[in-house]
């Protein structure tokens, strides 16, 4: 669904430039930066302000609808004296008129596509900042974060939800998971009011995501059987074997211990690397693997071969 072209109008004087920060303005269906004359396009009727895209921005389908933000945050967003963004957006199912919704793909109420490593808003512009379930499927959280402080109103409000213990979702864009240690640090340029465990994200979705998944994946494995079995399995019997590691053994034990390791990947308690340094002119190769992940893989590759000559 295209917005109107009112709307662009209305959110234009908020809109710079990723490349420059320069403001900008309509020409030949496209918009051009003012200071630097980069062109960007104009899809469906929303700007793709995206540096070096791909291609065009994929398209989702109106009926979509995904990564709602909790109902006393639409409450306060709609009753706020002021502009807010929201990055990462999704497909919200309430379009609220004075939210600017930017995501990397194009849905029902996206109003601008965008890269949240290079946010295309002019610096102190909203008075609010929202951004839920999106940190942990960023490459570069850190720079995300002092972006949105750079668009930031001295004084507005970021809220932000991300994930800590969830299961790999969204591969290969699932990035970070972070402890509130490594949520304060990325935010360490604000004043950090709190952190707290919201209700979506309380103990009990951490049981019950991965029970969800990991008997699932047992019986899409090994058989239904197999993962009736693992699913009779109790909280203490697995307590105990971490209490005690002479109890690390056993069918159960096993049946995990034996799953693909693609599937283990998902929900695994940690991870070990083997890395060589790459021989000269190697570089290459790794801008080639890059190019193959995606959108924002791309992006950091021509971002880096710019600053560096690489490649």
């Amino acid at each position: 669904m295209a917005i109107d072209s009112e709307r662009l109008d209305q959110i234009l004087p908020k809109l710079a430039c990723p490349r420059c920060l320069g403001s900008l303005g309509r020409s030949d269906g496209g918009l051009t930066c003012k200071a630097c004359a980069a062109r960007y396009p104009i899809h469906q009727d929303r700007p793709v302000l995206i540096e070096d895209p791909a291609g065009p921005p994929r398209v989702m389908s109106e009926a979509h609808l995904s990564n709602q933000p909790p109902s006393e945050f639409v409450d306060w967003v709609s009753k706020l004296d002021g502009w807010a963004l929201n990055v990462g957006a999704g497909g919200t199912a309430r379009k609220l008129p004075n939210c600017i919704e930017m995501e990397y793909s194009i849905f029902r109420h996206t109003d601008v596509v965008g890269d949240a490593h290079k946010l295309p808003f002019a610096s102190e512009s909203f008075d609010a900042v929202v951004t839920f379930n999106t940190f942990e499927h960023l490459i570069n959280p850190n720079v995300a974060a002092n972006e949105i402080h750079r668009v930031l109103k001295p004084g507005g409000r970021l809220i932000l939800h991300t994930a800590f213990l969830q299961p790999v979702h969204e591969p290969p864009y699932h990035f970070y998971n972070t402890t509130e240690y490594g949520l304060r640090n990325w935010f360490r340029n604000f004043h950090v009011e709190d952190v707290t465990v919201s209700a979506n994200f309380q103990p009990g979705y951490v049981l019950a995501w991965l029970a969800c998944e990991i008997r699932n994946a047992v019986a899409t494995n090994q058989g239904e059987d197999a993962g009736k079995r693992f699913g009779a399995t109790t909280l203490d019997e697995w307590a105990a074997a971490w209490s005690d590691p002479a109890r690390q053994s056993g069918p159960a034990w096993e049946t995990l211990k034996n799953l693909p390791q693609d599937t283990q990947k998902r929900f695994a308690a940690g991870f070990q690397l083997v890395a060589t340094r790459p021989k000269e002119g190697a570089w290459a190769e790794i801008h080639h693997a890059a190019r193959s992940q995606g959108h924002h893989l791309r992006s950091l590759a021509s971002r880096l071969k710019k600053k560096t000559g690489w490649f």
